[in-house]
């Protein structure tokens, strides 16, 4: 094994020289602009391609000049490419994949080298880390953040456990929004699309408050249909019902001392398309291992045309020719969320050093209620049909973080970032109101199945500090570490189908950090290696369905080995980052959904180990001033090395199951390819035109292989090509205005599969809509 490795990593670095040497790889970063983007070239735009500052390791470095796998997008790309919340970035990225879910309230699924985990249940943690503001959020509820005044996005890929902290074993996605500017302004953005989408959204800028408080207001409003209709009614499912209100108030308190504060509501309505049932018929009795399928064939027996009915025939088979356009629709989909945020962060001068001080404070309430296998209504009564599967579940979360840290220079060759780190969460889970009473969290045929509460609460503490020593002119150390401290105190209360309560509490700790070594020949290329830990605390099930399956189960950890090349070529028109990574898995957590009687219930273990490695080049190229074409791509290979399950048959035995487990959300191959175009049409008017395609290879989202032979497990590889044109203008009463029209994934019509899952007593499907257009203006005060 130890040989084998070997060879794998001198082949993998051998294709990170080649590809450093003559491939034409592009990095996602623009130059850096703010606001809408201006008409004309700047005065000091010397054609190339123009450097961008990020802050991925709490200091502001150059994106060349930082030894890690981060892309950065401004909001720039963000309006040519029509990018609307966080999962529309996936088509930038190399081997990061990015998806709405629609079982809590604006939520997101996120994988980053293979490392992911989907599940929504608030006692189970994330794996790739979102910040706004400087605030992590600790749960992936709410994640799905709409792109509205954004000033920049900076993904970072790989463990970054060592500054970013707990549940960013795979990755980080942090997120600035603009700040206010003191002078009095506005910008208004509307757009209207396919399926009756229409968004509006303004900032406001006050004028700056006795050379102390500027003051921002924001609003936004989504609404839309769903692309998919109800088949027995012919009417459109309903889709995004959203809006946002807050403001922000920036304060200059002294000589290089200010505060950020900032507060939003939040309010979303939002339906989504009903699930496709992927069910085939197991043979088994309904309630012992048999499934919806096995139900329908039996009580239908008699009824030939009925039989079907809780089956994939009726289902994807069926809905998949139609471009699941028809939606098996007996119980709209509802997903809800309210919800209060507010953020402070202080900078301020201690000396030589700065420090900075984060709060943030999260209060929000989410509700599921929807049929969950996709069946069409079942007959009970000549003229009555119920829904087979309904979820009712309503959740409170709150969130207190803070974070305090100190940087700048020890010496003329060592610099230090420290901190601490502090979260406390609460949470709570009950039955949501359906037919005018809380009776149960699942009902077959309105008939309560499970019904239960639950709730936990979280006191993270960490401590954290990493310094970069100058070992020569061109050659740097990072080394860096943390060590965290978690505490979960979780309690449980069934009363259907059978009454038990259950309570448990435990504290989980482990250290992490990374180190790196960067060389640069010469100012315009940079060479690095490095070794990074993550971790993920372990924990309790929240949706257990007996006192014997509420855990705990213990961390997960990642250690990955990275090495990558940046440079600069053809005098900085040309710019190629490749990267090579390892990771080894230990402990992995695998979120597990199966039958429990009539219901069902979702586990998780600590059932594997795991290895994966990958390559990843980016590339821009600005061969003129009005011509920028960029690329990326990903090469990703995860693998099981083993995946343990108890030995029913032979107690305290395990049997590994490996071959039979899909390596989730792990793609093969990713890449995508752009392009921007501008043509000055007068001394105030511009054209740009924007074109991107993206590929995905065939990945899997259920952890379950299918053993059927049908592939129900694989979401097919698919490609999507988008584009917008744009005119804008430049004036004095308007400084700006910008008028588009976009299309998205422009070749295909109807649906697609996005997820599926085997929920043991049903396998299910969500499905995402394809060709999409619009129009939309962006006007500035």
């Amino acid at each position: 094994m130890k040989g084998l490795a070997s060879a794998n990593l001198a082949k993998l670095f051998k294709l990170l020289m080649i590809g450093g040497a003559f491939l034409p790889a592009a990095a996602l970063a623009q130059a850096q602009t703010s606001g809408t983007e201006t008409a004309t070239a700047s005065a000091g735009d010397t054609g190339t391609i123009q450097d961008i500052v990020v802050t991925a390791r709490f200091r502001n470095e150059k994106l060349q000049d930082t030894p890690l796998s981060v892309s950065a997008l401004n909001s720039n790309i963000i309006q040519n490419s029509v990018l609307i919340d966080v999962q529309n970035i996936q088509k930038f990225l190399p081997n990061v994949q990015l998806a709405r879910i629609s079982f809590a309230g604006n939520a997101l699924s996120a994988s980053i080298r293979g490392v992911s985990f989907a599940d929504l249940e608030k006692t189970f943690d994330p794996a790739i880390g979102i910040s706004i503001d400087g605030v992590f959020l600790g749960t992936n509820t709410g994640a799905n953040v709409d792109f509205f005044d954004l000033e920049s996005v900076e993904v970072l890929r790989g463990p970054q456990g060592t500054l970013y902290g707990r549940n960013t074993i795979g990755g980080t996605i942090s997120m600035r929004r603009t700040k206010p500017t003191g002078e009095l302004g506005a910008t208004v953005h509307g757009r209207y699309g396919s399926y009756g989408t229409y968004d509006l959204d303004a900032v406001i800028n006050l004028p700056k408050i006795g050379d102390v408080a500027s003051i921002k207001l924001f609003g936004l409003l989504r609404k839309s249909d769903s692309f998919t209709r109800n088949r027995y009614t012919g009417e459109r499912e309903k889709g995004r019902d959203f809006w946002n209100i807050g403001g922000s108030m920036l304060l200059d308190l002294g000589p290089d001392t200010t505060a950020l504060l900032s507060v939003d509501y939040q309010k979303d309505r939002s339906g989504y398309p009903s699930t496709v049932n992927l069910t085939q018929a197991s043979g088994l009795p309904f309630g012992l291992g048999g499934n919806i399928c096995d139900f329908t064939q039996t009580i239908f027996a008699a009824v030939p045309p009925l039989k079907e009915l809780g089956c994939a025939s009726e289902g994807y088979l069926k809905q998949a020719k139609e471009n699941y356009t028809l939606a098996n629709t007996s119980l709209p989909f509802r997903s809800f969320i309210d919800g209060v945020n507010a953020s402070l962060e202080v900078n301020a001068k201690l000396g030589n050093f700065k420090l900075t001080a984060i709060t943030g404070y999260r209060d929000t309430n989410d509700s599921l209620l929807e049929e969950n296998t996709g069946t069409p209504p079942i007959p009970v009564a000549p003229g009555v049909a119920l829904p087979l599967f309904v979820a009712a579940r309503d959740q409170s979360y709150k969130q207190f973080s803070q974070e305090v840290r100190v940087s700048g220079n020890l010496t003329d060759n060592i610099d230090l970032v420290a901190g601490a780190y502090y979260l406390h969460t609460d949470y709570a889970i009950k039955p949501f109101p359906y037919n005018g009473a809380r009776a149960a969290q699942a009902y077959i045929l309105n008939g309560p199945v499970q019904n239960f509460t639950a709730g936990q609460k979280l006191d993270s503490i960490a401590v954290f500090a990493e310094s970069i020593f100058k070992l020569g002119h061109n050659v740097r150390l990072t080394v860096g570490g943390r060590y965290t401290w978690e505490t979960k105190d979780f309690n449980i209360a069934f009363t259907v189908p059978g009454k038990f309560s259950a309570g448990a509490k435990k504290t989980f700790s482990d250290p992490t950090g990374r180190v790196i070594l960067d060389w640069k020949p010469n100012p315009d290329t940079m060479l690095y290696a490095s070794w990074s830990r993550g971790f993920r605390s372990g924990g309790f099930n929240g949706r257990a369905t007996s006192a014997t399956s509420i855990g705990p189960y213990n961390p997960e950890r990642v250690d990955s080995y990275e090495a990558g090349i940046k440079s600069d070529l053809m005098g900085g028109k040309l710019r190629i980052n490749p990267t090579a990574f390892w990771v080894n898995y230990a402990n992995k957590q695998e979120d597990i959904i199966r039958a429990a009687g009539a219901g069902t219930e979702t586990i998780v273990e600590n059932a594997s180990s795991a290895r994966i490695w990958g390559l990843e080049l980016e590339v821009q190229a600005r061969p003129t001033p009005d011509l920028t074409l960029r690329a990326s791509g990903g090469y990703l290979n995860g693998k099981y090395k083993s995946f343990l399950i108890p030995d029913l048959a032979n107690p305290g035995k395990f049997l590994d199951v490996a071959a039979q487990r899909n390596f989730r959300r792990a793609p093969k191959v990713s890449f995508n390819a752009g392009v921007d175009y501008g043509v000055q049409v007068s001394t105030a008017d511009r054209v740009t035109l924007t074109l991107d395609y993206a590929f995905i290879d065939d990945l899997t989202t259920s952890p379950l292989a299918d053993t059927t032979g049908a592939r129900r497990d694989v979401i097919p590889a698919y490609g999507t090509l988008d584009a917008s044109v744009a005119l804008l203008h430049e004036g004095s009463a308007i400084k700006n205005l910008r008028i588009a029209a976009y299309a998205r994934d422009l070749l295909n019509k109807g649906g697609r599969l996005s997820n599926v899952l085997d929920a043991g007593l049903f396998y299910f499907g969500v499905v995402a809509p394809r060709q999409q257009f619009g129009v939309e203006a962006t006007i500035k005060f």
